[in-house]
């Protein structure tokens, strides 16, 4: 996830992760790191209890753990994707079971 603020310092630019989740916004398009690492689970953990809905996520390359607790938690509508796993644990739980109902919009990438 890439959130800026405008400053004049980096120490402006510093925030914790509840600031950080206070940026986002229901039924925003967002895009989180690859696979099972380079994402921010503080803040991740806070869009979960901030009880965001409606997301569209991308994220890069494939996505992972961070992806199915998104999706697990009510927070994602629709998923841009090329595949959604976890890596060497097989395949993403919450992914699958929200697509086998029909409950995800999915645009699948190559």
């Amino acid at each position: 996830m890439v959130l800026e603020r405008k400053a004049n310092s980096m120490k402006d630019k510093l925030m914790t992760a509840a600031e950080a989740a206070a940026l986002i916004e229901d039924g925003i398009h967002l895009g989180v790191g690859a696979g099972m690492t380079m994402n921010p689970m503080p803040v991740v953990r806070e869009l979960i209890k901030k009880g965001i809905k409606g997301l569209t996520l991308t994220p890069v390359l494939t996505g992972g753990y961070v992806a199915d607790l998104l999706i697990g938690a009510g927070c994602v509508e629709t998923v841009q994707f090329p595949q959604i796993v976890l890596d060497e644990f097989g395949l993403a739980p919450n992914f699958r079971r929200k697509v086998e109902r029909g409950e995800l919009k999915l645009l699948e990438t190559i």
